[in-house]
């Protein structure tokens, strides 16, 4: 089975890579922009491209029987403050995509990774919600996220593919740039163990469900065998964290207090849902998938582990 990444440099990319890679050898295909120095590809094909070039979509997507689309730029915090261009990096890739393979007539699995907290929207009700759901997004991110699954929906529909979307909640599992907008658990753990502030957006009672790299990645090669033309899962643990609770577990766990910086422009978080936790129950039932790691013990190993690195990079040197 030949496999394709769009976007195996993210968060959730840069994990599932090497577990897919190691499984399935040398039959692994890279979709990148460049090549960088140092960087692990193991052991898969590199095609160096831009997915707003369709030659290029033509040239990856050829002979591919399964590909997981992780490519997206932008946040919900940052996406609205240029909608357009916004678009462009997001929705006109994704459609170049869809048409190369309709043209190489590839008909490949796609799994696709979609948002599981901005697709909803507001929740007052506060019951965890199921993917038949009614989406309403209050972000452009949310709102992409959700073109994009309507355009694969439809893709499947013509027969052009099958796919998978998940619906991933909060991801975590391994430190983040302290800049970066987007993966609370990670950049707020990184933080603290460098002493600086942690960065907050929007509302510290925000409700949101985390789920850790490791489980993200299980239901990931589940869904690399479509059941279906066309399906959604919420890939979440099914209980809520507000940021207070999160930033609490992870003081606890670094064991000492955390300098806290909200964040006061009115575009940062002023729009991002109060209250988003993941109905589970499809993937249990269809997929045989579970999430397996509590949360307070993942954010304790991250910061086990990122302290024994500390001390190894420290004894090298």
């Amino acid at each position: 089975m030949r496999i394709g990444f769009a976007g195996s440099r993210g968060a959730i990319g840069s994990y599932l890579l090497p577990r897919i890679a190691s499984r399935y050898g040398g039959s692994v295909r890279l979709f990148l922009r460049n090549v960088r120095v140092g960087e692990l590809y193991h052991d898969s094909e590199v095609l160096c491209g831009d997915l707003l070039s369709p030659k290029d979509c033509g040239r990856f997507v050829k002979g591919l029987d399964v590909i997981y689309y992780l490519a997206h730029c932008n946040t919900p915090v940052s996406s609205d403050r240029d909608q357009p261009n916004d678009a462009l990096l997001n929705v006109v890739p994704l459609l170049n995509f869809l048409q190369a393979i309709q043209d190489e007539e590839t008909k490949p699995h796609v799994v696709y990774f979609s948002s599981g907290g901005a697709i909803y929207g507001r929740n007052p009700e506060r019951v965890p919600w199921r993917e038949t759901a009614r989406c309403q997004p209050t972000s452009s991110y949310g709102i992409q996220k959700l073109a994009a699954e309507h355009y694969l929906r439809l893709a499947a529909e013509k027969g052009h593919l099958t796919c998978t979307v998940l619906r991933v909640s909060n991801a975590y599992g391994t430190l983040l740039s302290p800049q970066r907008m987007q993966g609370l658990v990670g950049v707020a753990i990184n933080n603290a163990l460098h002493n600086a502030p942690v960065r907050v957006f929007g509302n510290m009672d925000n409700v949101r469900d985390y789920v850790h790299l490791q489980d993200i990645c299980a239901i990931a090669e589940k869904a690399a065998q479509p059941k279906e033309p066309f399906t959604i899962l919420n890939v979440g643990s099914g209980r809520g964290y507000s940021v207070n609770d999160v930033l609490n577990i992870i003081q606890d766990c670094v064991g000492s207090p955390l300098q806290i910086e909200r964040v006061r422009d009115a575009n940062c978080g002023r729009w991002l849902g109060e209250w988003v936790v993941l109905d589970i129950t499809k993937a249990r039932a269809e997929f045989q998938w579970t999430p397996r790691t509590d949360f307070r013990a993942g954010i304790r190993a991250m910061i086990v582990d990122a302290r024994a690195g500390s001390r190894a990079q420290l004894a090298v040197t």
